[in-house]
Formats: C-alpha cells, sequence, structure tokens
C-alpha cells in the first residue's frame, strides 16, 4: 500500500524543479510582489498610527465657552449646571481671568514681561468641557458649539474648528483611497503572480504533455505550480513585511531625534502578531489566486 508521503514527495520534488529551473521569472515576480506587499504594509502602518493618534486627540477633545465679563454667580451656576447636565460632557473646568493671564504667561515664557504693565487683565474667564471619546463626527462637535453659543452669559465657544474638520476629513480620505489603492495593488499582484506561472508552465509544456500521456492526474500536474505561487508570496511578503520595520524603525528614530518634542513619536507602534500573521496570509491568497488564474491552460489541456 502506498504512503501518502509516496505522492507529496513527487510534489515537491517537481516545486523545486519549477523553481530552480526558472530563478529568473521566480526573483522578478518575488521582487515586484514585494514592493507590491511593501507599498501595501507601508500604508496599512501609516493609516494604523494615524488612526491611532486621532483616537489619543479625540480622547483630549475640549471645547472653550469663553464668558461675558461679570457674569453674575447666579448665572455662572446655571450655565455650569447645563453644561455638565450634556451628555457629550465628561468634565468642566472653570478658567478665573487670572488663571487664564498665568496659563499665558507661561506660554510666553521670556517674553510675558510686558504683561505687566497692562492696566487690566484682559483675558475672559472660561468653562473648558472634556468630550466624550463617543464624539467621533465633526458635525456633532459643531451642534454642541452651537447649542452653547446660544446661551445666556456665552461671549464665544473655541474648539478649533478648522483642523478638527481638515483632520477628520482626511483621516476619511485616507481610509477611502487606501481601500482603493489596496485592492489596485491585489489586483496587480495577482496578475504578476498569474503571469510568472504562465511562463512556466508554457516553458514545460512539453513536459506536462509527457505527463499526461503516462497517467498523471492533473492536480498532480497543477499541485506543484500551486505551491510555485504560496512559495513566491509567501517569501516576497516576508521581505517586504522586513523592509517595513526597517523603514518603520528608521523614521521613528528619526522623528524622535529631530523632533523631541513631539509625544506621539515614541507611542508609534509597528504591526502586531495578528496584523504580520493576516499580510502572510493575503500574500499567500495572493499567490494562490494567481495560480487559478494561471491554471485555465492546464484545464484546456489534454
Amino acid at each position: 500500500m502506498a504512503k501518502i508521503s509516496d505522492h507529496i514527495f513527487p510534489i515537491f520534488k517537481l516545486t523545486g524543479n519549477n523553481i530552480r529551473r526558472h530563478p529568473v521569472i521566480n526573483l522578478i515576480s518575488i521582487t515586484i510582489i514585494s514592493i507590491a506587499m511593501l507599498m501595501l504594509a507601508l500604508y496599512f502602518l501609516a493609516y494604523i498610527n494615524a488612526d491611532r493618534a486621532v483616537s489619543g486627540w479625540r480622547t483630549d477633545l475640549k471645547i472653550a465657552v469663553y464668558l461675558e465679563d461679570d457674569l453674575g454667580a447666579e448665572k455662572l451656576k446655571l450655565l455650569k449646571n447645563f453644561c455638565l447636565e450634556l451628555k457629550e460632557v465628561i468634565r468642566l473646568e472653570f478658567v478665573s481671568k487670572d488663571m487664564a493671564l498665568q496659563r499665558f504667561k507661561v506660554t510666553l515664557g521670556e517674553n510675558s514681561n510686558f504683561l505687566s504693565d497692562l492696566p487690566e487683565n484682559p483675558l475672559p474667564a472660561s468653562f473648558e468641557l472634556l468630550l466624550d471619546d463617543a464624539v467621533a463626527e465633526v458635525a456633532d462637535v459643531e451642534r454642541l458649539a452651537r447649542q452653547l453659543q446660544r446661551q445666556v452669559g456665552v461671549d464665544e465657544v473655541i474648539y478649533g474648528s478648522y483642523w478638527l474638520r481638515q483632520l477628520f476629513s482626511l483621516l476619511k480620505m485616507v481610509k477611502y483611497f487606501g481601500f482603493i489603492f489596496a485592492t489596485f495593488l491585489s489586483a496587480v499582484t495577482v496578475f504578476i503572480v498569474a503571469s510568472t506561472i504562465r511562463l512556466s508552465l508554457f516553458a514545460r509544456r512539453e513536459t506536462i504533455k509527457v505527463l499526461y500521456l503516462v497517467g498523471a492526474t492533473r492536480w498532480f500536474i497543477a499541485l506543484p505550480y500551486l505551491l510555485e505561487g504560496v512559495f513566491q508570496g509567501a517569501v516576497a511578503t516576508s521581505f517586504a513585511l522586513g523592509l517595513s520595520y526597517a523603514g518603520f524603525s528608521y523614521i521613528r528614530f528619526w522623528l524622535m531625534a529631530q523632533v523631541p518634542q513631539w509625544s506621539m513619536a515614541p507611542q508609534l507602534e509597528f504591526f502586531g502578531f495578528a496584523p504580520l500573521l493576516f499580510f502572510l496570509l493575503l500574500g499567500t491568497l495572493l499567490g494562490v489566486a494567481g495560480f487559478f488564474l494561471s491554471s485555465r491552460w492546464l484545464r484546456n489541456s489534454p
């Protein structure tokens, strides 16, 4: 009775022979797939870390409610209670005129000397409202700002509308562009693998015909080429991930050295185990897809 290894070993042997006999074709295919997977990996690294940064900023999203001068204690209390009752607000801090002036002096540093010559404190008192993490849309922040602006005793509401709108718009654009970009690169990768395997099939067309004549099954002939596609995808993805890690480490180190005050630089992270496994699986599946796209020649063979 034939052992399973008696069937498996010849298939792996044929796969190795295919790879050894066409090193240039395989090298070109692996190189191009590596470039495609590297671009995908760098995109996802940028998107994941940008999303993490935005999520961090969301946890510290604040609205500054500047108050009118000479606001009475009763009106101040009513306005404070109104702010605390808003479901989007999780914390309120009252900043008096004196506290605002002290903060401004700290911000100016050595250039704050001229503030001592002012006849009176020109800065208004304010409420700083820390918003809930669930506030994820600019429209929600704008609606809340308009609601606060209509209250008695409120002079102005500031929430960084311009940069907030730009930030959320940029993140959405990157997300949608990345989906199109990833789809395009995946399609190109599948086409490259399919073309490589098709060239290999064409180069060995006479050998394949002989194998058919001596009774080899269609799957016995096809499996080595399937494994060749898996090999190309796995090797190329591993190489791409290695390059992306080297590039990511260099950029992170450069940012920490050149922009030490940027607090997000040390928090930048590379892929964890699950994303790494996903990329390896994706590269392998692209290789398999390339095989099935190129296997029409085998299906049409005798």
